[in-house]
């Protein structure tokens, strides 16, 4: 195929619907599609970009399925290359996760038995002069192992989400503003938590400090070797800058003291488990935490958080994934989380930022 005149998307694809919905936006490769070579794809794909933007734009997310150049995760990080103005790190990120290559890391390495809640990633990172728009505009997923059983990446439209939101909900988290607060440890000892040196991208102690300056973080060394981050207020809504939406963006419901990490099986459900879990509770919730409140430092009220999360699994849809398949979301829009899962299950995750008009 040559690749200086591509095939329009319609002739190397079709759109499917999972359940009736269109999030994801499905397109699913015919039989010339399958075979292309990886460069045409890539070609293909710079080719069709703004179509493609245009239904991310619109859906929230875009499923490409059944292309068999896609392989590992140099492929994933060639697609999202083409497909972007450039790829971001996860420092400043929550949850914990893997290098694989490049900027291409593990989509998370929670327990399988968790699930992780919808949220927009970094969403809790506050605009400033330095990063006037810190979260990314993309993020994007690669199956490399299908999971055995559930595994799912739900997604949720939160343009939908604030719709059925009650107003005068809306209206306490606007004008209250949010605020994250976040106990990290030096090191893990249940396993899964996000070290300080892990979320700096350092375990040098000035390199943090002047990480979270540039940001305006006020930071607190504990004297057991972690550290205590106060973040300046974050905005609860978003104007998405393309399509001038509105959206619900914030992980309040998520990033509380009331619902995570340490409530519930966090071990797993068997009975030896639950009862590790209740021993080590009261000392892993005060040296790893993140609790959000409002801007003035009042208490959120559960009820609304309550709200916000029933909202939330009332919008969402879901898929099974298959081997090869690429989920690129627009960020702003939609919102990703995981099912639990029996393993094997390894899906690689990337962060992209658009052209913003900024200089590089």
């Amino acid at each position: 195929m040559s690749c200086d005149m591509q095939p329009s998307i319609t002739a190397l694809a079709s759109a499917k619907l999972f359940a009736g919905t269109t999030l994801p936006w499905v397109l699913e490769a015919n039989e010339a599609g399958s075979g292309m070579a990886r460069e045409d794809f890539l070609a293909w794909l710079v080719d069709n970009r703004q179509s493609i933007e245009n239904r991310l734009h619109r859906h929230g997310a875009v499923l490409f399925r059944g292309f068999k150049a896609l392989k590992g995760a140099a492929d994933f990080e060639a697609v999202i290359k083409a497909m972007s103005h450039k790829l971001l790190d996860y420092a400043g990120g929550t949850t914990p996760r893997s290098a694989v290559s490049g900027q291409v890391v593990t989509s998370t390495d929670a327990p399988p038995h968790l699930t992780i809640g919808q949220h927009q990633e970094m969403s809790y990172l506050e605009p400033s002069p330095s990063f006037p728009d810190p979260t990314p505009d993309k993020v994007a997923f690669f199956c490399e192992v299908e999971p055995a059983g559930g595994g799912q990446t739900p997604l949720c439209d939160m343009r939908t989400v604030l719709q059925k939101l009650p107003q005068d909900l809306v209206r306490r988290f606007e004008t209250r503003g949010l605020v994250l607060t976040r106990q990290l440890p030096e090191t893990k000892q249940a396993g899964y938590e996000v070290t300080w040196p892990t979320m700096f991208g350092t375990s040098d102690r000035q390199e943090a400090e002047a990480f979270a300056a540039k940001r305006r973080w006020r930071i607190e060394w504990t004297d057991d070797g972690g550290v205590r981050v106060h973040q300046n207020p974050s905005p609860s809504t978003l104007v998405h800058r393309v399509t001038g939406e509105k959206v619900w963006f914030n992980q309040a419901h998520l990033l509380h003291r009331h619902y995570a990490p340490w409530t519930g099986d966090f071990l797993g459900p068997a009975a030896d488990q639950q009862a590790e879990a209740e021993r080590l509770r009261p000392a892993l919730s005060k040296r790893f935490f993140y609790h959000s409140t409002h801007a003035d430092g009042s208490d959120i009220m559960i009820s609304d958080l309550e709200t916000v999360r029933q909202t939330i699994a009332e919008t969402m849809t879901m898929f099974d994934w298959k081997v090869g398949d690429l989920l690129i979301c627009d960020n702003k829009l939609v919102s990703h989380g995981r099912q639990p899962y029996t393993p094997p299950r390894r899906i690689l995750a990337a962060l992209a930022a658009d052209d913003r008009g900024e200089r590089t």
